[in-house]
């Protein structure tokens, strides 16, 4: 009996015995240890790769890393003692860590960035990014700030995109003293992205392309696409002197575009003939460009929407500022620019074709002190080329500028309205040319006693004579005396019958001929003519006295007349240096007897200057 119980025991543990080898042998199949490799797989057929210490195999399941909750970068708690090359996933947002693999490197813990995990966050108000924050997409007028960081961040990547309208300015800032290439602020327009790139504490723009940011493109595909969109946009964020470069062969304005800005602000074309600006039929009546503020326009084409009164190209309103325009063309225009205030402008190698009103006009009407320089600039069928309505102690210059005037006669290239243009501290025209149809320059009046246009200088232009300083006095068949009381006493010689006489820039008064410009010339005069004395075998002596200062004579001539109440002729040439504004000069005479009687019968005294 007792002997049939243990065999019962026998034969139970050999069934413990054979689940327990049986186990080891799955195991062993599970395992699969073969020369030093270790797979785990469901597949007892796998081989493990002979370069892995551990091939682990599957289809649908995945290998769960421990999670623990880190402190910092520079903690190695939670975890006690970590050997290098630890890797944990961090669940934790805290200090510097956020959730992500971190591995240990021997003294600090550091990230594992997976770029692919990248989700996009949105941002419309100004805020300090986290790390963990690496593709944004921003709107509005706000400000980003990146977050701070050190060197275990490094290769740490965050993507800025403006997704906002052209309004938009996004400004990306450094945290505390870290700098973006350099800088501490970069700026991002509408569909602009920058990534930003963690390196030793600071950041650098990957793919950095080198480039002003006060340099703005307006083009179908870029972040402004019209001139109205960049205005609007300047209006908000001028921060500097700007370029506006036209990117577009075509920009379109429907309503008068105000250029008003606390900082000078250029438009101008990629190429001459590249960019045109063209108005539409909702500013017809109304300029293109309202300038109250520094501007400047180049390489561009304006095209005019109509020709009627007030459809013009470019007002010049503000006080004070400068505009200059070069390399321009304007076409179909009643005016192509006009200044309305005491503004300084510079237009230089430009056309201005088909200008109903004008080319160019200044009404500044009471506004003091504007200045206009117009050089190398062609005015093709325009009904006033420049015209100078109106103005007070205005600078004019105009050179070497050319006129085509219509063949019908009716054209004047250059007009001034002297009964609304008041005054002019100078105005130089010189070396200008046109057509030799209808006017080539009109208004002007230089005989004018008053001297209003003295101080024009109108010299060296093809088809008219220059307006220097200069006149002719003629007498003929005088009778009045002029008595010599005293021997060798100089007086000032009579006429009183009217000469015929042309004046410019001189005031013309019998013997009298007054200098009237502000710029100071030589003299050069040539008097002739027939003189008498009442007594035969005299010493005449005829000379110029300036400003009736007769102890200096200029010209100074002896005639030795022998006979008595005969015409003696005499001709003399005078040279007066450095004459001023009012100075004057008369002709005197003497003889070297007391008591005679000399009479100018005739006489022709002609005046120039150099």
């Amino acid at each position: 009996m007792k002997s049939l119980k243990l065999q019962r025991i026998f034969d139970g543990n050999k069934i413990y015995l054979f689940i327990f080898i049986f186990s080891i042998i799955l195991m062993l199949i599970d395992l699969s240890v073969k020369a030093q490799n270790i797979s785990i797989s469901n597949d007892s057929t796998y081989t493990p790769k002979t370069s892995a210490i551990l091939d682990v195999k599957a289809i649908d399941k995945g290998l769960l890393i421990p999670r623990v909750s880190l402190t910092s970068t520079t903690s190695a708690s939670p975890i006690t003692s970590p050997d290098s090359s630890l890797l944990v996933f961090n669940k934790a947002t805290s200090s510097d860590v956020t959730p992500g693999y971190y591995y240990w490197d021997g003294a600090k813990w550091l990230r594992i960035n997976i770029k692919d995990s990248r989700s996009i966050v949105s941002k419309t108000t100004s805020v300090t990014l986290l790390k963990s924050e690496t593709l944004i997409m921003a709107s509005n007028d706000i400000s980003l700030t990146l977050p701070s960081i050190n060197s275990n961040d490094n290769g740490l990547e965050i993507t800025i995109k403006n997704v906002g309208t052209y309004l938009d300015l996004i400004t990306v800032l450094g945290n505390g003293a870290a700098l973006m290439d350099g800088t501490d602020s970069t700026h991002l327009y509408r569909w602009q992205s920058k990534t930003y790139v963690a390196d030793g504490g600071n950041w650098f723009v990957k793919n950095h392309e080198e480039s002003s940011e006060n340099i703005f493109e307006v083009s179908p595909k870029g972040s402004w696409t019209t001139i109205p969109e960049i205005i609007g946009f300047l209006n908000e964020h001028i921060k500097a002197p700007s370029l506006i470069r036209l990117g577009t062969p075509l920009c379109e304005i429907s309503a008068t575009q105000v250029i008003h800005f606390s900082y000078p602000v250029t438009f101008e074309g990629l190429s001459y003939g590249h960019a045109t600006i063209k108005g539409l039929a909702g500013i017809s009546g109304n300029p293109l460009f309202d300038c109250q503020s520094d501007c400047y326009f180049k390489k561009i084409l304006f095209s005019a929407h109509d020709n009627s009164v007030g459809s013009d190209a470019i007002h010049l309103t503000g006080s004070g500022i400068y505009c200059e325009v070069k390399d321009a063309d304007f076409d179909g225009f009643n005016k192509g620019i006009v200044s309305t205030s005491n503004n300084d402008f510079w237009v230089f190698e430009t056309d201005f074709n088909n200008c109903l009103g004008a080319g160019i006009e200044i009404a500044a009407a009471a506004a003091s002190g504007g200045s206009m320089k117009i050089s190398e600039t062609d005015f093709l069928q325009c009904t006033k080329g420049i015209h100078l309505l109106s103005g007070l102690a205005e600078t004019i210059s105009i050179l070497n500028c050319s006129f085509y005037n219509t063949t019908a006669g009716t054209d004047i290239g250059l007009y001034y309205d002297a009964a609304t243009f008041s005054t002019f501290l100078s105005m130089f025209i010189t070396n200008n040319a046109w057509n030799n149809q209808g006017t080539f320059i009109s208004g002007f009046d230089f005989s004018r006693s008053d001297g209003r246009d003295a101080n024009v200088f109108l010299i060296n232009n093809a088809g008219m004579e220059d307006e220097n300083p200069h006149c002719k006095i003629n007498v003929n068949n005088n009778l009045t005396k002029t008595t010599i009381t005293t021997a060798n006493t100089f007086y000032k010689a009579i006429w009183t019958n009217s000469p015929t006489s042309y004046t410019c820039k001189w005031t013309l008064n019998n013997n009298k001929i007054t200098y009237q410009p502000n710029n100071g010339k030589d003299v050069w005069a040539v008097i002739t003519g027939n003189i008498s004395v009442n007594n035969g075998n005299r010493v005449v002596t005829i000379g110029i006295v300036k400003n009736n200062t007769t102890t200096t004579r200029y010209g100074e001539t002896d005639l030795r007349i022998t006979t008595g109440s005969q015409p003696f002729q005499f001709s003399t040439v005078i040279y007066v240096p450095d004459l001023k504004k009012n100075d004057y000069l008369e002709l005197f005479v003497t003889s070297n007897s007391s008591g005679d009687e000399v009479i100018f019968q005739d006489v022709q005294w002609f005046t120039n200057t150099k």
